[in-house]
């Protein structure tokens, strides 16, 4: 494979590295292309800014280029994939100054959409909250950081479905693929992934308080603001640097 995720915007070539996501054993769709394209951007694999070869992936992946196209444009929808005009696709690059600009309104709206919750939380909704955070723990254990992730947004996402406020959780969506990309910056910096599933854990017990004024000052300690988002990003690219130069 020709992916070399050294830094962003870099072109990734054979001669810049040997990163293989290894050949898809069932039957290619473009949904089972995009699947590994995801894990890859997901976990790292594949950093911010880099280039996405086609003629290489297809290549490393053995599948022709009519799925791999198809399944970089359900990326580029996802917002994990950005397509220049006459350059490629690349990995969408995670600003530090929109993580900021994410967790200022996180810190604000989310309280609220919890306390619009807390009825359907009380008749039954807490199950969709604990089976988030079950999927987040059995991530940890098997150290799959794309799984921790997928249950970490939907952790957060399921207080804005409960919510019942249409337009909540359509911010929430409009923001979910660069969250997405900022916590699997993250999360590296987690030394445990259980670290993960213990402050959600710990953010689900003072939520179950009722206690407003102790959830909004968690949820404000919680979610990462500009300092945490801009060390995250550029420890996110330090990290992919050493690892493949």
């Amino acid at each position: 494979m020709t992916l070399s995720p050294n830094r962003p915007g870099s072109t990734v070539g054979r001669e810049e590295g040997e990163i293989s996501l290894g050949r898809i054993q069932q039957r290619t769709t473009p949904g089972t292309v995009a699947n590994v394209l995801r894990t890859a951007i997901l976990d790292g694999t594949l950093a911010p800014g880099s280039q996405l070869r086609e003629a290489h992936i297809a290549a490393d992946l053995g599948v022709s280029r009519a799925p791999l196209r198809e399944a970089l444009g359900i990326l580029a929808d996802e917002g994990l994939v950005v397509k220049i005009a006459y350059k490629g696709a690349f990995v969408a690059e995670v600003s530090a100054q929109g993580m900021a600009e994410i967790a200022s309104l996180r810190k604000r709206l989310e309280p609220y959409a919890i306390e619009l919750a807390m009825p359907r939380l009380a008749a039954g909704g807490r199950t969709k909250v604990i089976r988030a955070l079950q999927d987040m723990a059995r991530g940890a254990d098997d150290g799959d950081m794309t799984r921790t992730i997928d249950a970490h947004m939907s952790f957060h996402r399921v207080f804005y479905e409960l919510s019942e406020h249409g337009l909540l959780l359509d911010l929430w969506r409009s923001w979910e693929s660069q969250l997405q990309l900022f916590l699997s910056a993250d999360h590296q910096s987690f030394a445990d992934l259980h670290d993960v599933v213990a402050e959600h854990e710990r953010l689900l017990s003072i939520i179950d308080t009722g206690d407003m004024d102790a959830i909004t000052r968690e949820i404000d300690r919680h979610v990462h603001g500009p300092a945490s988002a801009l060390d995250a990003v550029d420890s996110a690219r330090e990290a992919a640097s050493a690892t493949h130069a």
